[in-house]
């Protein structure tokens, strides 16, 4: 029992790492580009931005178009032949409030990127943005 309990936890932890491994290293990039340039630190925001709408789009089509489908209604006589057969079509085209909940919370939740990854990009933009503005007050005290 105990070693099944070390094994499961051996496992939780390397599933954790496993995921907390690529985030960090996408951290670590954003920073980098951050860096580099001003224009370069927005491309992971935007990349996660584009991704979550695509996302979003998806869901909000499979939640509009799925549900649909086609029933074929057979009636049997006693002696077993068919005495009435139709097919039922059935189609489902809008968003219901509740599915319209699901998309925008998915949207939320899949746009939890996009704001770590802007508010690295605004926080080097604005340290950037005060060292400019130090560097032209030192330049108009020296005149």
């Amino acid at each position: 029992m105990n070693m099944m309990f070390s094994t499961v936890g051996l496992a939780l932890v390397a599933a954790i790492f496993m995921m907390l491994v690529p985030i960090a290293l996408l951290v670590v990039l954003q920073v980098w580009l951050c860096r580099k340039g001003r224009r370069l630190g927005l491309i992971l925001p935007v990349l996660s931005l584009l991704f979550s709408l695509l996302i979003v789009v998806n869901l909000a089509g499979f939640q509009m178009y799925a549900g649909g489908g086609a029933t074929t209604v057979t009636t049997y006589g006693e002696n077993g032949q068919i005495v009435e057969q139709h097919h039922e079509e059935h189609a489902r085209s809008q968003l219901t409030p509740g599915a319209m909940g699901a998309v925008a919370m998915l949207f939320l939740v899949s746009n939890i990127p996009t704001v770590v990854f802007g508010g690295i990009w605004l926080h080097y933009k604005n340290r950037r943005d005060f060292q400019d503005d130090l560097k032209k007050m030192k330049i108009e005290d020296l005149e």
